[in-house]
Protein backbone atom coordinates (compact mmCIF):
# COMPACT_ATOMS: atom_id res chain seq x y z
CA UNK A 1 0.00 0.00 0.00
CA UNK A 2 1.40 3.38 -0.79
CA UNK A 3 1.77 5.85 1.78
CA UNK A 4 0.17 8.99 1.17
CA UNK A 5 2.74 11.92 0.82
CA UNK A 6 1.56 15.16 2.72
CA UNK A 7 3.46 18.29 1.60
CA UNK A 8 3.64 21.89 4.04
CA UNK A 9 4.73 25.09 3.11
CA UNK A 10 4.97 28.71 4.62
CA UNK A 11 3.67 31.92 2.04
CA UNK A 12 4.61 35.26 3.19
CA UNK A 13 2.84 37.99 1.80
CA UNK A 14 4.89 41.16 1.42
CA UNK A 15 4.19 44.40 -0.36
CA UNK A 16 3.52 47.89 -0.20
CA UNK A 17 0.55 49.44 1.79
CA UNK A 18 -2.47 48.89 0.05
CA UNK A 19 -0.80 46.43 -2.40
CA UNK A 20 -3.92 43.90 -1.61
CA UNK A 21 -2.29 41.52 0.68
CA UNK A 22 -5.15 40.96 3.02
CA UNK A 23 -7.64 41.36 0.49
CA UNK A 24 -5.81 38.03 -1.67
CA UNK A 25 -5.88 36.31 1.98
CA UNK A 26 -9.11 36.64 2.43
CA UNK A 27 -10.09 35.71 -1.43
CA UNK A 28 -7.56 32.58 -0.98
CA UNK A 29 -9.39 31.54 2.28
CA UNK A 30 -12.85 32.97 1.13
CA UNK A 31 -12.95 33.99 4.45
CA UNK A 32 -12.91 37.02 6.36
CA UNK A 33 -8.91 37.17 7.98
CA UNK A 34 -7.30 39.81 7.67
CA UNK A 35 -8.50 43.40 7.94
CA UNK A 36 -8.53 45.64 4.80
CA UNK A 37 -8.84 49.47 4.79
CA UNK A 38 -6.79 52.33 2.52
CA UNK A 39 -5.24 53.86 5.40
CA UNK A 40 -1.50 52.81 5.72
CA UNK A 41 -0.46 50.43 8.12
CA UNK A 42 -3.70 49.15 9.63
CA UNK A 43 -2.21 45.16 9.93
CA UNK A 44 -0.99 45.53 12.99
CA UNK A 45 0.01 41.80 13.62
CA UNK A 46 1.10 38.83 12.26
CA UNK A 47 -1.94 37.30 11.31
CA UNK A 48 -1.80 33.64 9.02
CA UNK A 49 -4.42 31.68 7.52
CA UNK A 50 -4.19 28.19 6.30
CA UNK A 51 -5.54 26.62 2.98
CA UNK A 52 -5.90 22.81 3.29
CA UNK A 53 -5.74 21.63 -0.27
CA UNK A 54 -6.04 17.45 -0.64
CA UNK A 55 -2.42 16.54 1.01
CA UNK A 56 -1.07 20.16 0.87
CA UNK A 57 -1.34 22.70 3.50
CA UNK A 58 -0.20 26.33 2.58
CA UNK A 59 0.46 28.47 5.24
CA UNK A 60 -0.13 32.32 4.52
CA UNK A 61 0.89 35.00 6.46
CA UNK A 62 0.53 38.32 6.26
CA UNK A 63 2.44 41.77 7.25
CA UNK A 64 2.03 45.73 7.68
CA UNK A 65 3.22 47.01 4.54
CA UNK A 66 6.79 48.19 3.48
CA UNK A 67 6.55 51.74 4.33
CA UNK A 68 8.64 54.87 2.96
CA UNK A 69 9.12 56.37 6.58
CA UNK A 70 12.46 55.67 7.43
CA UNK A 71 11.65 56.01 10.90
CA UNK A 72 8.78 53.03 11.10
CA UNK A 73 10.65 51.11 8.70
CA UNK A 74 13.30 49.85 10.42
CA UNK A 75 11.18 49.04 13.45
CA UNK A 76 7.75 47.64 11.98
CA UNK A 77 8.29 46.28 8.80
CA UNK A 78 12.19 44.87 9.58
CA UNK A 79 10.69 42.99 13.24
CA UNK A 80 7.79 41.41 11.67
CA UNK A 81 9.54 40.22 8.30
CA UNK A 82 12.94 39.31 10.09
CA UNK A 83 10.95 37.09 12.35
CA UNK A 84 9.60 35.32 9.26
CA UNK A 85 12.88 35.11 7.05
CA UNK A 86 14.18 31.15 7.87
CA UNK A 87 10.64 29.96 8.56
CA UNK A 88 9.17 30.72 4.81
CA UNK A 89 9.88 28.53 2.13
CA UNK A 90 8.44 31.23 -0.51
CA UNK A 91 7.95 34.85 -0.44
CA UNK A 92 5.24 36.35 -2.71
CA UNK A 93 5.60 40.24 -3.33
CA UNK A 94 2.56 41.48 -3.99
CA UNK A 95 2.95 44.58 -6.24
CA UNK A 96 -0.60 47.25 -7.34
CA UNK A 97 -0.27 47.44 -10.56
CA UNK A 98 -2.28 50.65 -10.59
CA UNK A 99 0.59 52.53 -9.26
CA UNK A 100 3.05 54.07 -10.48
CA UNK A 101 6.86 52.78 -10.48
CA UNK A 102 9.29 54.83 -8.50
CA UNK A 103 12.93 53.71 -9.13
CA UNK A 104 13.20 54.26 -4.99
CA UNK A 105 10.58 51.20 -5.03
CA UNK A 106 13.19 49.04 -6.83
CA UNK A 107 15.51 49.59 -3.85
CA UNK A 108 13.05 48.97 -1.35
CA UNK A 109 11.60 45.53 -2.84
CA UNK A 110 15.22 44.60 -3.11
CA UNK A 111 15.93 44.65 0.68
CA UNK A 112 13.04 42.70 1.35
CA UNK A 113 13.66 40.14 -1.73
CA UNK A 114 17.17 39.41 -0.94
CA UNK A 115 16.21 38.08 2.42
CA UNK A 116 14.62 35.15 1.30
CA UNK A 117 15.55 32.15 -0.98
CA UNK A 118 12.63 32.05 -3.27
CA UNK A 119 10.55 34.97 -4.43
CA UNK A 120 7.87 35.30 -6.42
CA UNK A 121 6.57 38.46 -8.25
CA UNK A 122 2.23 38.94 -7.81
CA UNK A 123 0.94 42.17 -10.29
CA UNK A 124 -2.47 42.61 -8.56
CA UNK A 125 -5.36 44.58 -9.72
CA UNK A 126 -4.91 43.09 -13.22
CA UNK A 127 -8.70 44.34 -14.01
CA UNK A 128 -8.28 48.10 -13.81
CA UNK A 129 -5.45 47.92 -15.93
CA UNK A 130 -4.40 47.75 -19.32
CA UNK A 131 -2.54 44.36 -20.68
CA UNK A 132 0.38 46.28 -21.96
CA UNK A 133 0.91 48.17 -18.94
CA UNK A 134 0.56 44.85 -17.11
CA UNK A 135 3.35 43.41 -19.63
CA UNK A 136 5.24 46.88 -19.13
CA UNK A 137 5.45 46.68 -15.32
CA UNK A 138 6.29 42.55 -15.41
CA UNK A 139 8.77 43.99 -17.64
CA UNK A 140 10.59 46.72 -15.75
CA UNK A 141 10.11 44.71 -12.27
CA UNK A 142 11.61 41.32 -13.67
CA UNK A 143 14.40 43.67 -15.26
CA UNK A 144 15.48 45.54 -11.73
CA UNK A 145 14.97 42.79 -9.26
CA UNK A 146 15.42 39.14 -9.07
CA UNK A 147 11.98 37.60 -9.02
CA UNK A 148 12.04 33.20 -9.74
CA UNK A 149 8.65 33.65 -11.13
CA UNK A 150 6.00 36.21 -11.79
CA UNK A 151 2.21 36.02 -11.61
CA UNK A 152 -0.34 37.87 -12.44
CA UNK A 153 -4.29 38.39 -10.54
CA UNK A 154 -7.03 40.15 -9.50
CA UNK A 155 -7.36 39.17 -5.52
CA UNK A 156 -10.42 41.46 -5.05
CA UNK A 157 -11.79 39.55 -8.45
CA UNK A 158 -10.01 36.00 -7.57
CA UNK A 159 -8.74 36.02 -11.35
CA UNK A 160 -5.85 33.61 -11.72
CA UNK A 161 -6.06 32.24 -7.98
CA UNK A 162 -5.98 28.87 -9.40
CA UNK A 163 -2.94 28.64 -11.31
CA UNK A 164 -0.97 30.65 -8.44
CA UNK A 165 -1.97 28.22 -5.93
CA UNK A 166 -1.07 25.44 -8.33
CA UNK A 167 2.05 26.72 -8.75
CA UNK A 168 2.88 27.05 -5.09
CA UNK A 169 1.89 23.40 -4.20
CA UNK A 170 4.23 22.15 -7.03
CA UNK A 171 6.74 24.28 -4.95
CA UNK A 172 6.31 23.46 -1.09
CA UNK A 173 8.34 20.63 0.20
CA UNK A 174 7.79 17.23 1.42
CA UNK A 175 6.84 17.72 5.16
CA UNK A 176 4.01 16.87 7.97
CA UNK A 177 1.52 18.97 8.47
CA UNK A 178 2.18 21.67 10.81
CA UNK A 179 -1.49 22.83 11.59
CA UNK A 180 -4.68 20.65 11.90
CA UNK A 181 -6.43 19.97 8.96
CA UNK A 182 -9.63 22.06 11.00
CA UNK A 183 -8.15 24.91 11.81
CA UNK A 184 -8.41 27.79 9.23
CA UNK A 185 -6.52 31.02 11.13
CA UNK A 186 -3.80 31.42 13.43
CA UNK A 187 -5.58 33.52 15.69
CA UNK A 188 -8.29 33.41 17.88
CA UNK A 189 -12.08 34.63 17.08
CA UNK A 190 -12.17 37.07 19.67
CA UNK A 191 -9.04 38.49 18.05
CA UNK A 192 -10.58 38.40 14.87
CA UNK A 193 -14.12 39.77 15.77
CA UNK A 194 -12.09 42.89 17.24
CA UNK A 195 -10.14 43.28 14.12
CA UNK A 196 -13.49 43.69 12.41
CA UNK A 197 -14.81 46.42 14.25
CA UNK A 198 -11.01 48.09 14.15
CA UNK A 199 -11.60 48.04 10.20
CA UNK A 200 -14.84 48.97 10.22
CA UNK A 201 -13.46 52.37 12.23
CA UNK A 202 -10.47 53.06 9.52
CA UNK A 203 -12.70 53.03 6.88
CA UNK A 204 -15.70 55.15 7.80
CA UNK A 205 -13.52 57.85 10.42
CA UNK A 206 -11.16 59.79 7.74
CA UNK A 207 -9.65 62.59 9.61
CA UNK A 208 -7.74 62.35 13.28
CA UNK A 209 -7.83 58.28 13.12
CA UNK A 210 -6.63 57.14 16.00
CA UNK A 211 -4.33 54.01 15.17
CA UNK A 212 -3.78 53.99 18.96
CA UNK A 213 -7.25 51.90 19.16
CA UNK A 214 -7.83 48.83 21.10
CA UNK A 215 -10.73 46.65 21.48
CA UNK A 216 -12.16 44.34 24.11
CA UNK A 217 -14.07 41.55 22.58
CA UNK A 218 -16.56 39.04 25.02
CA UNK A 219 -18.70 36.79 22.87
CA UNK A 220 -21.93 34.75 24.23
CA UNK A 221 -22.50 32.15 21.14
CA UNK A 222 -26.11 30.91 21.90
CA UNK A 223 -28.17 28.59 19.78
CA UNK A 224 -30.26 30.87 17.47
CA UNK A 225 -28.06 34.05 18.20
CA UNK A 226 -24.58 35.23 18.78
CA UNK A 227 -23.92 38.50 21.74
CA UNK A 228 -20.83 40.25 21.29
CA UNK A 229 -20.12 43.00 23.42
CA UNK A 230 -17.65 45.63 22.63
CA UNK A 231 -15.08 48.22 24.58
CA UNK A 232 -13.67 50.85 21.98
CA UNK A 233 -11.02 51.93 24.09
CA UNK A 234 -8.87 55.43 22.84
CA UNK A 235 -6.21 57.67 24.26
CA UNK A 236 -8.58 61.27 24.07
CA UNK A 237 -11.82 62.03 24.75
CA UNK A 238 -12.12 64.20 21.36
CA UNK A 239 -11.00 60.81 19.62
CA UNK A 240 -14.48 59.02 21.76
CA UNK A 241 -16.84 62.02 20.13
CA UNK A 242 -14.93 61.20 16.60
CA UNK A 243 -16.00 57.85 16.58
CA UNK A 244 -19.34 58.21 18.58
CA UNK A 245 -20.36 60.97 16.01
CA UNK A 246 -23.30 63.85 15.78
CA UNK A 247 -26.22 61.55 17.16
CA UNK A 248 -24.09 58.44 17.56
CA UNK A 249 -24.54 58.15 13.60
CA UNK A 250 -21.02 56.83 13.16
CA UNK A 251 -21.41 54.08 15.92
CA UNK A 252 -24.06 52.95 14.06
CA UNK A 253 -22.47 52.68 10.92
CA UNK A 254 -19.65 51.19 12.29
CA UNK A 255 -21.81 48.56 14.43
CA UNK A 256 -24.30 48.01 11.22
CA UNK A 257 -21.20 46.84 9.27
CA UNK A 258 -19.24 44.75 11.42
CA UNK A 259 -22.25 43.04 12.46
CA UNK A 260 -22.92 41.85 8.33
CA UNK A 261 -19.03 40.66 8.69
CA UNK A 262 -19.36 39.11 11.51
CA UNK A 263 -23.06 36.96 10.71
CA UNK A 264 -20.69 36.10 7.72
CA UNK A 265 -18.20 34.28 10.14
CA UNK A 266 -20.47 32.83 13.05
CA UNK A 267 -23.75 31.67 9.79
CA UNK A 268 -25.96 33.22 12.25
CA UNK A 269 -28.02 36.62 13.44
CA UNK A 270 -25.48 38.62 15.31
CA UNK A 271 -26.75 41.03 18.11
CA UNK A 272 -23.47 43.43 18.74
CA UNK A 273 -23.74 46.38 21.69
CA UNK A 274 -20.50 48.59 21.51
CA UNK A 275 -19.23 50.74 23.83
CA UNK A 276 -16.47 53.81 23.53
CA UNK A 277 -14.10 54.54 26.66
CA UNK A 278 -10.82 56.23 27.34
CA UNK A 279 -8.42 54.29 28.58
CA UNK A 280 -7.33 54.69 31.83
CA UNK A 281 -3.75 55.95 32.56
Amino acid sequence: MKTKKYKCGVILLTGFPNAGKSTLLNSILKNKISIISHKVQTTKEKISGILNLNNSQLIFTDTPGIIQNRKYKTKSLSRSIQDEEEKVDLNLFIYDLSKKIDKKFSSEINTIIKKFKKSYLVLNKIDLVSKDKILKYSEILNSQINFSKTFMISAKKRKGLKFLLNNLIDEIPERPWKYDGKIKVTKSINYRISEITREKIFNFLNKEIPYSVKIKTKIKNEEKIVRIFQEIFVNKDSQKSIIIGKNAEKIKMIGTRSRIDMEKIFKKKVFLDLTVKKMRI
